[in-house]
């Protein structure tokens, strides 16, 4: 090799092989940020699609709301409208009631599985200790 050629791969090598990194951390950079707007918009699909069946579900109220029957129950159950002659009692029962009341059913069950064993295993033992004086009798 002359000494040309070896000045030339000293100042070019380096050059070259900068520029390789360059490029490839830019191409890694670049696939990263297309996976994140991907990941992006398939989100923002789905938002989207939500949104959508929300606003079906609002045109339907809207078409419902227009006629009076159902204009008249609306105001009935939301805003205790009533006509004459009618009596309003509003019960509220939330989720949290409703699940309190559940657990107080289950543990009353707990409560009364618990006390037929325990009258059972009464009674079980009232009928083993009977036969055991039945028996010493006999003898």
């Amino acid at each position: 090799m002359t000494a040309q050629a070896k000045r030339r791969l000293i100042v070019f090598g380096p050059l070259c092989i900068l520029l390789m990194v360059y490029f490839f951390i830019t191409v890694i950079s670049y696939t990263i940020n297309l996976y994140q707007l991907r990941k992006e918009m398939s989100s923002l699909e789905q938002q989207y699609l939500e949104l959508q069946e929300k606003t079906d579900a609002l045109k339907v109220e809207i078409s419902k709301l227009q006629t009076p029957e159902y204009l008249a129950k609306f105001a009935r159950e939301n805003y205790l409208y009533s006509t004459d002659k009618e009596l309003i009692i509003k019960i509220n029962e939330t989720k949290e009631d409703i699940q309190v009341q559940e657990k107080d059913i289950e543990k009353n069950r707990f409560i009364v599985v618990g006390c037929i064993i325990v009258v059972a295993l009464i009674f079980i033992y009232i009928l083993i200790r009977g036969k055991k004086k039945r028996n010493r009798s006999l003898k």
